[in-house]
């Protein structure tokens, strides 16, 4: 992971994540994940998928997960052939590193926040790390999920708070 590029305004939150890949085998080895949280456009995406694909040149995999399409996926999947579901949800489950790329964008309904928790929940036993992207802050992902879902979450995750405007470029 070089640092090419990297806007001053997140040179902090590159440092810790840049931590955290040097030592990536110990940290999936031991369950533990990243929750980059803060506002839209400060390259949480950008370094959650630049963390997946240092995992992956050093021969683990892992799966990226924009969380607007996995239940539409699952849903999906689960009318068109029911293998090619098993087998999706098998991979989210034991997949070396699970990427979900913001956290909170998916339907809010019952049967929705239920496969979120039953994934977060899985994954925490089964000790395979989590990263997450997510613009809520703390106290809102206690208030859409149950509890126990940002309290596994926190406990195995380390969370890096990001701040300050977007760094998109307006069209």
């Amino acid at each position: 992971m070089e640092k090419r590029g990297v806007p001053a305004q997140v040179s902090k939150e590159y440092c810790q994540v840049k931590k955290y890949v040097e030592s990536i085998r110990e940290h999936v080895e031991a369950g533990v994940g990243l929750i980059l949280k803060g506002p839209v456009g400060t390259m949480k995406t950008s370094l959650a998928v630049a963390v997946l694909q240092h995992y992956i040149q050093v021969g683990g995999y892992g799966l990226f997960v924009p969380m607007a399409s996995l239940l539409d996926n699952i849903f999906t999947l689960k009318e068109r052939n029911k293998e090619e579901w098993l087998r999706y949800e098998d991979r989210i489950r034991s997949t070396g590193i699970l990427v979900l790329d913001d956290l909170g964008a998916e339907y809010h309904q019952e049967w929705v926040l239920s496969k979120v928790d039953a994934i977060i929940s899985e994954r925490y036993n089964r000790m395979k790390p989590i990263i997450i992207t997510t613009n809520l802050s703390a106290k809102e992902l206690k208030g859409k999920y149950a509890e126990r879902v940002y309290d596994r979450l926190k406990s195995t995750s380390k969370v890096i708070n990001f701040a300050g405007s977007s760094l998109r470029e307006s069209a």
